[in-house]
């Protein structure tokens, strides 16, 4: 117990929860970003024009 009391102690003195915290903040702003360029991505091939299939009958 007295171990862990001193990890937080030491945690607290460094400003390692401060350092978590902007980890963590980091870590969204990248996932955010990703999920931004996935949803572009995903808008560019609807707006793409497609190919038709196009029937050409033995007549």
């Amino acid at each position: 117990m007295n171990r862990v009391l001193t990890i937080l102690t030491n945690m607290e003195q460094n400003g390692t929860e401060r350092h978590v915290k902007n980890a963590c903040k980091e870590w969204l702003l990248a996932s955010r970003s990703v999920i931004d360029s996935m949803i572009d991505v995903l808008q560019d091939e609807q707006d793409r024009p497609r190919a038709q299939k196009i029937n050409i009958s033995k007549e």
